[in-house]
């Protein structure tokens, strides 16, 4: 017996699950990779980039940034970019800007898969429940004689195969999303502790 006979098994919410599933692998694999290259800044890097801030040097710390692709330095080429006119006030009001849509860009896909997580047991009670009724219609239509054999053990198959699949779909994705949640707070932190750093170093600027 293979995997397609197996699903087939489950009926409707098996293939339900099982898309739920390829789409939690694709959002882990997606997050891995962008967490994995999302290095905010190195100790060095980000004492140069607040020395050319606190030296008014803008010129020299948008060249630095441009050689060293951080996130950091990612974002603060996209804030003089839409700063307007340079003060302090403009540079660190669209540093937070483009702080928030880079943090939502890491978020992207993380509502989802906690939300796959919580729904896909639910789902597999739901095809318990599905089999249970086939299982039930069955000996209704059976009463007057002997049940069909065939009808009961597809509708006992459905009510435990889509139990399992649930599981199997939630448990990986529960453990997934709080794995990658911790790193995306982790993340999300060291914007901030960056962001405060570079705020309090801006002596350049008016």
């Amino acid at each position: 017996m293979n995997a397609f006979s197996i699903i087939s098994k489950s009926g409707f919410i098996g293939y339900v699950l099982l898309f739920l599933s390829v789409v939690v692998f694709t959002i882990v694999i997606e997050k891995i990779l962008m967490f994995r290259s999302a290095k905010i800044v190195s100790k060095d890097g980000l004492r140069t980039m607040v020395v050319l801030l606190s030296s008014d040097k803008v010129g020299d710390l948008i060249e630095f940034c441009k050689r060293n692709r951080f996130l950091l330095s990612e974002i603060i080429i996209e804030s003089f970019r839409n700063i307007g006119e340079v003060s302090r006030a403009n540079f660190l009001n669209a540093f937070e800007v483009i702080a928030r849509k880079r943090i939502a860009e890491l978020e992207r896909g993380m509502t989802l898969l906690a939300t796959i997580a919580t729904v896909a047991p639910l789902l597999g009670l739901l095809g318990t429940v599905l089999g249970m009724v086939k299982i039930f219609g069955v000996i209704d239509a059976g009463t007057a004689g002997i049940a069909n054999p065939q009808q009961l053990s597809a509708g006992i198959a459905e009510a435990l195969l889509t139990t399992v699949f649930g599981l199997v779909v939630a448990v990986p994705a529960y453990v997934a999303y709080n794995l990658l949640q911790r790193k995306l707070d982790k993340l999300v932190l060291d914007i901030e502790q960056a962001g405060v750093i570079i705020a309090n170093n801006l002596k350049g600027f008016k």
